[in-house]
């Protein structure tokens, strides 16, 4: 052999043994953590009937009515959960136990305890808040060496200054009208320093970066003009995260606004006013011309949805799917794709209004997640999931045992899932949403509905209750918030009944209530659910828990 072929040979080896090097060290490297969630998106697939302009699924989970190739194409080639849920059905307490892996009823946040001292029932909705003083997901991951990143819509802290624009001043924050103009240079400035002193604000909770930040919804930013969405200012700001901590393992968690009202698909003068034909300098923090030349224009990706002879109602799916197509392509680039897990969800469904409910319409979401180092393509997981296991499940994954873990967790790691057990996790799950408490097999959900002592005695005496708009209600919805209470009691025949059983397999749109017919049924389901309530110490629940 000749010295020529020799270094030739020698190279061309070296070469095979440094990639093998790289490869084994990003195989066991620590994963990066990308949860992107979506805001009201069910995992519920309307029916042919339903002829409702209305938030829809993914394409992944059988809605042939949208297009997501992107994100399809993640799913496909990761694991799709059939079965995924959320403990309780609305944003707030969805989002507390998603960064916890706790139920959202033991919350000790200031707000939910002086609403629910120790000894009452609680009543979950949205009131539980992250506390300051007790370990959570961010937290945890930051003490393994992991750098955090929160972006998007919070709804997890400061409620007394995120619901009272009264206590904006006295909490240093700038005031401005409803009807101000962003593009007034002062307007916008104060609009950018409340944007500021939220980030800061978030930073406390375990990120160590916060950007493209919403404290609540859109709403309650309290300007008109910026109540409108804005996908591509918050993945811009993703992608800075990305850019920023590409060298170390990271957490980030992009809570996407879409499609929670004002519902991106609504039309006010054959505009979707609130989504692609909004103003895409109105932003979180007030008028931002920024250069997102990186993503198809609004325009164009609404030409592309109507040329695929599909409604451009739901074309705001496909901005959203653009946006995760940017975080893949960016991952890609940095060289960090394949060792990095991206989730996709929601924070509770809302088909048909089913939010605020213990229904699947809103308790249903969907989930897939994909992540090449750890995940085989093609992989679907039939079982049952909750979002209560979303934080073990991440910190198994960054290397801690759960065992150490100084926090309550209800949750399991999903990490034997991952690598293709397709073993139950879950006998059955439990769910709390105001006045209700449910738990429900793969094949049966027991819904009960009980008050505290104040509310029954009222019902025992006759008298009634306010609902939405002057209503006169016999029982009292199950949230406080009555537009909400509103709507999901027109979402099933059953809302206010005390006992409900449906039989998942028979009817799985829970169109019959079948209680009487099953106690046997009945009964063993109650014993799960009082074996739930028992894990809340000191939180009484009717006959179930004194």
């Amino acid at each position: 052999m000749n010295t020529s072929n020799f270094k030739i040979i020698f190279f061309a080896l070296l070469l095979m043994i440094i990639n093998t090097i790289k490869t084994r060290a990003q195989n066991t490297k620590k994963p990066n953590i990308i949860f992107i969630m979506t805001d009201d998106q069910s995992a519920v697939v309307p029916l042919d009937s339903e002829k409702r302009i209305q938030s829809r699924p993914f394409r992944f989970n059988g809605d042939k009515e949208v297009h997501t190739p992107i994100i399809d194409d993640l799913a496909k080639n990761g694991m799709i959960f059939n079965s995924a849920y959320v403990s309780s059905s609305v944003c707030v307490p969805s989002r507390y136990t998603m960064l916890t892996g706790r139920y959202a009823g033991r919350s000790e946040g200031p707000a939910f305890m002086r609403m629910h001292p120790k000894g009452t029932m609680t009543r979950v909705e949205n009131n539980t808040e992250i506390e300051k003083d007790k370990p959570n997901l961010p937290r945890l991951l930051q003490e393994v060496g992991y750098k955090t990143g929160f972006v998007g819509k919070s709804h997890i802290v400061e409620h007394n200054i995120v619901n009272n624009k009264k206590n904006w001043t006295k909490n240093g924050f700038q005031t401005y009208a409803k009807n101000a103009d962003p593009n007034d240079p002062a307007v916008s400035k104060k609009m950018y320093e409340n944007h500021q002193k939220w980030t800061e604000v978030i930073k406390e909770y375990g990120f160590d970066y916060a950007n493209g930040v919403y404290a609540g919804n859109l709403r309650e930013q309290y300007n008109d003009s910026l109540n409108v969405h804005n996908i591509e200012w918050k993945n811009k700001a993703a992608l800075e995260f990305i850019d920023e901590n590409k060298k170390d393992p990271f957490f980030l968690y992009y809570s996407e606004t879409v499609p929670h009202g004002p519902a991106p698909y609504n039309m006010k003068n054959g505009k979707y006013f609130r989504g692609l034909d909004s103003n895409p300098k109105f932003t979180g923090e007030g008028l931002v011309d920024a250069d997102y030349s990186y993503l198809p224009t609004r325009e164009e990706i609404k030409e592309e949805v109507k040329n695929l002879d599909k409604k451009v109602a739901h074309a705001w799916l496909r901005w959203f799917d653009h946006a995760v197509g940017a975080v893949v392509d960016k991952l890609k680039a940095e060289g960090i794709y394949e060792n990095t897990i991206i989730i996709i969800t929601s924070d509770h469904g809302n088909y048909n209004g089913g939010k605020t409910s213990l229904y699947e319409s809103g308790t249903k979401v969907p989930l897939m997640m994909h992540w090449p180092n750890g995940i085989k393509p093609n992989q679907e997981y039939n079982e049952l999931v909750q979002n209560i296991d979303f934080t073990p499940t991440f910190l198994n994954l960054a290397g801690i045992k759960l065992k150490t873990v100084k926090s309550k967790l209800d949750g399991v790691s999903l990490k034997k899932v991952l690598k293709g057990t397709k073993k139950p996790v879950h006998d059955y799950l439990f769910f709390e949403m105001g006045y209700a408490r449910s738990v429900m097999t793969k094949d049966w959900k027991y819904i009960s509905v009980r008050y505290d002592k104040q509310k029954q005695n009222r019902i025992n005496r006759g008298l009634t209750f306010k609902g939405w708009k002057g209503a006169e209600l016999q029982y009292p919805y199950y949230t406080r918030n009555g537009h909400l209470g509103n709507i999901a009691s027109k979402s099933s025949a059953f809302y206010f009944d005390a006992d409900q059983v449906f039989d998942l397999v028979k009817d799985p749109r829970e169109t019959e209530n079948v209680f009487k017919d099953n106690k046997e049924k009945a009964e063993e389901l109650k014993k799960l659910l009082t074996k739930s309530l028992m894990l809340f110490p000191n939180r009484p629940y009717a006959e179930f828990v004194k």
